[in-house]
């Protein structure tokens, strides 16, 4: 790890704490206890970040440090602002729409009065992974489902539904050509 990177670690931990510091009368008019976030800087790819919340053991905020090193200062104030504000969401309403009107709220007491769903970061095409895609159907239309999402409908982990018929998604039956 360069010194740079340390730096970069540095502001985003400063910033968590100061954002934290920011939500105490949030937490507390919603009487839920402020998050202890654990910070790990784990992420790769296009994710800058991702927010992990857990009812048993602290939560997690997880971060990109190649989108860091290269964005570092709109990263520290918009994705960290971002990832804590969906903690604080968990901790004072509990399960809601990743990017709904809770989330929102919160961001405009972060001082974010029009917050974004995904980060405009340019990213060298050549270190984004992608994952494949995998064809499943259900009553009412076809589905592209992630190499993620796929692997746990086979491991038995996992059944998802659409979303407008809500029948089982399931792989097609192969082409008989």
């Amino acid at each position: 790890m360069t010194v740079a990177d340390e730096e970069i670690i540095e502001r985003i931990h400063r910033r968590t704490l100061q954002l934290l510091q920011t939500a105490v009368p949030l937490c507390r008019s919603h009487r839920a206890p402020l998050p202890d976030p654990l910070l790990k800087f784990d992420l790769r790819g296009q994710a800058a970040g991702q927010a992990v919340w857990r009812r048993i053991g602290r939560p997690v905020l997880r971060f990109n440090l190649d989108i860091a090193r290269r964005h570092p200062t709109d990263f520290v104030e918009r994705t960290v602002t971002h990832e804590v504000a969906h903690l604080l969401t968990a901790a004072c309403h509990g399960r809601t729409r990743p990017h709904g009107a809770e989330w929102r709220a919160v961001m405009a007491h972060l001082g974010v009065p029009d917050p974004s769903r995904c980060h405009d970061y340019s990213l060298d095409e050549a270190k984004v992974r992608r994952q494949r895609r995998w064809a499943y159907v259900c009553a009412c239309s076809r589905h592209l489902l992630s190499t993620t999402l796929h692997k746990r409908i086979l491991t038995n982990q996992a059944r998802y539904h659409c979303r407008r018929c809500g029948a089982r998604l399931h792989q097609p039956p192969p082409d008989s050509d």
